[in-house]
């Protein structure tokens, strides 16, 4: 019996080389589990990243028309206030007509009067975006006398809110 013969009568080569394919083939099944298990990883990861992606696009939505619901809403507050304010200064035209004494005084009154009864006009027919358009308008073109007012107002209010 040659040196290099098992008792199963195969040469060593011959059993090296089969014990090589098993661990070969041992090895490749291990790769193909690993990449399956990979592969669905990726695939749980993509669906993952999908249902956020739709998740942040239904809340953004939500959100969107929830904020457009708001400014609707504090826009038609807004020309409502703009509305009944116009009609008080019309009203109190009216008022300083009725009451306005005789002579240049009287005069003022009535010019007074007619500028508190063309912003009460204005007031009640002009929607938000008419005022806010008219209002830059003359802050471009009057900066400093705008500012004098701004400032003026700021004063008379924060007097008016500390009584």
């Amino acid at each position: 019996m040659p040196t290099n013969m098992t008792p199963d009568n195969r040469p060593l080569a011959d059993r090296v080389a089969d014990r090589a394919r098993q661990t070969g083939d041992t090895a490749a099944n291990s790769t193909e589990h690993v990449a399956d298990k990979a592969r669905d990883l990726g695939n749980q990861a993509a669906n993952a990243v999908q249902s956020a992606t739709d998740q942040a696009k239904n809340l953004a939505g939500t959100a969107r028309d929830k904020a457009s619901d708001l400014a609707d809403t504090a826009s038609d507050k807004a020309d409502s206030a703009m509305s009944a304010t116009g009609s008080q200064m019309q009203s109190l035209a009216q008022t300083v007509r009725q009451k306005a004494p005789e002579g240049a005084v009287g005069e003022y009154a009535h010019q007074a009067a007619d500028v508190l009864d063309r912003g009460g006009r204005y007031l009640q027919e002009a929607d938000l975006q008419t005022v806010r358009g008219d209002m830059e308008t003359i802050i471009r073109q009057h900066p400093i006398e705008s500012l004098l007012v701004g400032l003026g107002v700021g004063y008379l209010l924060a007097r008016a809110t500390r009584r």
